[in-house]
């Protein structure tokens, strides 16, 4: 069976780094995705969630921000959880494997003068920080299971 998938778009919102409890990176961003109407021959935009881990997820946190046009490469996953109520949610996204920037420095550095955003910024000590104790960057290793239920939060990313 095939589940492969490759999007291009331009970043919604600016990408939100968090550490797993094993210390893995984890970016969480979404991406404005255009389509045509076959019928009317008009465009409709979808906004995809996109999930990324590791060495990706560094990479997007780091150098993307809203607005980056990018290439995303990699598979549908569908996690489900029971909200507060008690309800069976089910949360769709794309787990990234490869995410590319698909804009020159020069055109982001463009874009943002004319939107007024500052550039995407280096790692600060303000920025999330791996669980104490754990190690700063992750060692290759399987990620974490995309289908684990997570019945504590409504945020499926929460126990990662």
């Amino acid at each position: 069976m095939i589940n492969n998938v490759v999007l291009v778009g331009r970043i919604v919102n600016d990408p939100e780094m968090r550490y797993a409890q094993s210390g893995t990176q984890i970016t969480k961003f979404r991406i404005a995705v255009s389509r045509t109407r076959v019928q009317e021959g008009q465009q409709d935009t979808d906004f995809i969630n996109i999930v990324c881990f590791g060495k990706t997820a560094e990479f997007v946190a780091q150098y993307m921000d809203k607005g980056s046009l990018v290439g995303v490469e990699g598979r549908i996953q569908i996690r489900q959880y029971d909200d507060d109520q008690g309800r069976r949610t089910w949360y769709t996204e794309i787990a990234a494997g490869s995410v590319q920037a698909l804009e020159s420095r020069q055109e982001a550095e463009r874009r943002r003068a004319a939107s007024g955003s500052q550039p995407a910024q280096q790692p600060s000590p303000e920025q999330p920080q791996p669980p104490e104790g754990r190690p700063a960057r992750a060692q290759p290793a399987q990620q974490p299971d995309p289908f684990q239920a997570n019945d504590d939060n409504d945020d499926p990313f929460a126990d990662q």
